[in-house]
């Protein structure tokens, strides 16, 4: 049997993909355990952008029909790493949330995308 990826759907699938690599190359641009580095403010507007992709991916998600759990698992990027980074410039808790929240959120959208409507948990009536 042969899958295809609907063209919302993939379209859907970029936008997270591109939220990853938005927030993650901000991060990336924004860490620093001495001193502040000169392209922090590039980090810091990468990681807004990427924390505005996530939150519009969540948001299509649920207006999409998606379960509740992938616009959750989206929108926690943009809400704890978003939220540290521009709270807390100099703190390395944005980074760490990164490392875990971004792969999270990709998981959920490869979840989603490889068997639609699938509940997180079976539950049985």
């Amino acid at each position: 049997m042969r899958s295809h990826i609907r063209w919302a759907d993939g379209t859907w699938a970029l936008l997270v993909l591109q939220a990853a690599v938005l927030t993650s190359c901000g991060l990336a641009m924004t860490f620093s355990l001495i001193v502040r580095s000169p392209p922090e403010a590039v980090g810091q507007g990468l990681v807004f952008l990427g924390s505005v992709a996530f939150a519009v991916s969540a948001v299509w998600a649920r207006l999409r029909g998606r379960p509740v759990w992938v616009s959750v698992l989206t929108t926690l990027p943009a809400a704890v790493v978003g939220g540290l980074s521009m709270e807390m410039p100099d703190a390395l808790l944005a980074h760490l949330a990164g490392l875990v929240l971004v792969p999270v959120a990709l998981g959920a959208m490869l979840a989603e995308v490889l068997s639609p409507g699938v509940p997180l948990v079976d539950v049985e009536t």
